[in-house]
């Protein structure tokens, strides 16, 4: 016959032991999950900043080749729009709106605030 040692009886203290103990752990996981949670927000944001960052670069190298653009296909309109009306040829007052429009355009490009370096 073999002798079973009984369990100590759960005691009111035990229990409290127990719950204070189970709370604790939800407790450090709440708090962990919601620091990850910060961390992965954080990143996020880094991300799109540097996302932003690179177009506004972009963007900056790209104005002036775009103002060049608009200043030559507005000079090229000019001269033959000018040539079309001298020549009294159709078309002239057409080509001289595009120059119009191309030299709107290109005073609507923003200009850089400060000289851009070579290389950064």
């Amino acid at each position: 016959m073999t002798i079973r040692r009984r369990r100590p009886a759960l005691t009111l203290a035990r229990v409290d032991r127990l719950l204070i103990a189970a709370e604790r752990d939800v407790a450090d996981r709440r708090t962990a999950y919601e620091a990850a949670k910060a961390e992965r927000r954080r990143m996020r944001r880094l991300k799109a900043a540097a996302r932003s960052r690179v177009r506004y670069a972009a963007l900056r190298r790209a104005q002036p080749a775009l103002r060049l653009a608009l200043v030559l296909c507005g000079l090229v309109s000019f001269i033959a729009g000018t040539a079309f009306l001298g020549l009294r040829r159709p078309g002239g007052p057409e080509l001289l709106g595009v120059t119009a429009a191309a030299w709107s355009l290109c005073a609507a490009v923003p200009r850089a605030r400060r000289p851009m370096s070579v290389d950064r």
